[in-house]
């Protein structure tokens, strides 16, 4: 049976220092940084631990929760102020949290949580990954790599242009291509498309009873940073409809299309 899923696969997100209003929080422990965050997320309601570690990017200092089951760091530069606060949810990190406070009846609506951000904080969307997961579609990362380098296939950008071939990387051997890569990974727009059940069929995989119940299971995954990221936490805060994942799934869809080459429709 075909199933598809999309969602917000990873998230960095930042807010302005000066907005936290910090001030109204007693020193404690825990930095008045993380408590001020703590409003927006209610990690500490959801988490029984924390660590304080070193952060990295600029970032000085490191407030994480999750750990090794999937890690969420708020990291900040008291000496840095105008880096802001970053707000980082890896995927297990986010999948974690989200379970977590399911457990402990928190909803988690991340429509709400971005346009707190974006609105009531002034901050924005510094990383954002947008994943659709396509199980039991016949669907082979090896079958569409081959028939991009083979000029069958080609991807469209916004604008109808072709995406020369050159800007895809195709990782594997030449007879089973497992992942493939549309663009560069320093750009603002990269796109990753790869065999997530043979990730998932590892013996630590998260999924793995899923993945031994599929025939295929594949991952489209668009990462967009900087520009862009902010650009799509403004599309999620104004979006009005009741589900904005088929929204986001079409935004990645309009900069990355799949085609059938002209010729090759001729020709049948």
């Amino acid at each position: 049976m075909m199933k598809s899923d999309i969602k917000i696969d990873q998230i960095r997100l930042n807010v302005p220092y000066e907005n936290l209003n910090m001030e109204k929080f007693l020193d404690s422990e825990i930095p008045r940084e993380v408590i001020a965050v703590d409003e927006i997320f209610h990690f500490l309601r959801i988490f029984n631990t924390y660590s304080k570690t070193y952060g990295h990017n600029g970032y000085t200092e490191s407030f994480e929760f999750g750990g090794d089951n999937g890690k969420i760091s708020v990291m900040y530069n008291p000496n840095r102020k105008d880096m802001g606060v970053l707000i980082d949810f890896t995927a297990t990190g986010k999948n974690l949290y989200e379970n977590l406070a399911q457990l402990y009846g928190i909803k988690i609506d991340w429509r709400d949580l971005i346009s707190t951000v974006c609105n009531q904080y002034i901050g924005h969307v510094s990383r954002i990954d947008i994943a659709t997961d396509l199980i039991d579609y016949g669907f082979s990362v090896n079958t569409v790599s081959k028939n991009l380098q083979q000029g069958k296939y080609v991807f469209l950008n916004m604008i109808g242009n072709r995406i020369d071939r050159k800007r895809y990387k195709a990782i594997g051997n030449m007879d089973n291509v497992q992942t493939l890569y549309v663009g560069s990974r320093k750009s603002d727009a990269f796109l990753r498309i790869y065999d997530k059940k043979v990730e998932q069929l590892r013996a630590d995989g998260m999924y793995r009873s899923i993945a031994l119940n599929c025939n295929d299971w594949v991952r489209v995954e668009a990462e967009f940073k900087h520009r862009l990221a902010k650009k799509m936490g403004q599309l999620i805060t104004n979006y009005e409809g009741n589900n904005m994942y088929p929204y986001l799934l079409g935004c990645v869809l309009e900069r990355w299309s799949l085609v059938i080459e002209e010729k090759e429709i001729n020709e049948k």
